[in-house]
């Protein structure tokens, strides 16, 4: 049976993974406009579009009304400016200090001579497409065993070992969860029928997501039950 193993979750901000290499292995783009960018202690937001930037802070300060900017680049990176601050959007994956969250960008707002780091763009970006699930609770999946998972528009879709699997996830601001996985029903030999018992019990277990260095995709439980994945 494939046991489990820890997760490790990093509580840093950002990794330094530039473009080209942020796109091939997350997924990940340049940054391209509407986005929303987003910092903590102290709380700020800003909603980027071609109608402007707007931001928002908390403790009564509101949101500034949507401001127009002019947009330039700096290699891969874009730097949105206004009267009243500048944001710039970095490709390098991100996490959010407080719950973990990756996200495709780190953002830096500067204003009135202070720079607040915070993160951009939708973290489903780095979890949409096609993965092969590489290991188990630290052990490699069994040569000639297909674990698939593929995520697209809230459906997750894929092969659990020996029957195909289907359902639904969630992704909000704290985590990541799957739901209503049901698979087809056919039999197969013991080896593989037991990873598939370990691959749908990690999967109602999951709580969030992460990206690793090189692209690899870590589905983690409260618990530190984790898959590995690669793109495929």
């Amino acid at each position: 049976m494939v046991g489990r193993f820890a997760l490790f979750l990093g509580a840093s901000l950002a990794l330094t993974t530039p473009l080209p290499a942020l796109a091939q292995e997350t997924g990940a783009t340049s940054p391209t406009l509407p986005l929303t960018a987003r910092g903590n202690e102290p709380f700020w937001s800003i909603a980027a579009g071609p109608e402007g930037l707007r931001l928002t802070e908390p403790e009564g300060k509101g949101t500034v009304q949507a401001l127009p900017f002019t947009q330039t680049t700096d290699g891969n990176s874009l730097i949105l400016t206004t009267t009243d601050f500048t944001l710039r959007i970095d490709p390098t994956l991100c996490h959010d200090d407080m719950s973990g969250m990756p996200f495709p960008y780190t953002a830096t707002l500067t204003r009135a001579a202070t720079n607040l780091n915070g993160c951009a763009g939708d973290p489903a970006a780095l979890l949409a497409g096609d993965w092969t699930v590489t290991s188990l609770a630290a052990a490699p999946i069994p040569a000639g065993t297909d674990v698939t998972l593929s995520f697209r528009d809230g459906r997750v879709a894929g092969n659990s070992g020996c029957n195909r699997l289907s359902g639904s996830y969630d992704l909000t601001g704290e985590g990541l969860t799957l739901s209503q996985i049901a698979t087809t029903r056919m039999a197969c030999p013991a080896p593989q029928m037991e990873t598939e018992q370990a691959v749908l019990a990690a999967l109602a277990s999951i709580t969030r997501f992460d990206i690793a260095d090189g692209g690899t995709l870590l589905l983690q439980s409260q618990e530190g039950t984790t898959a590995l994945a690669a793109r495929r």
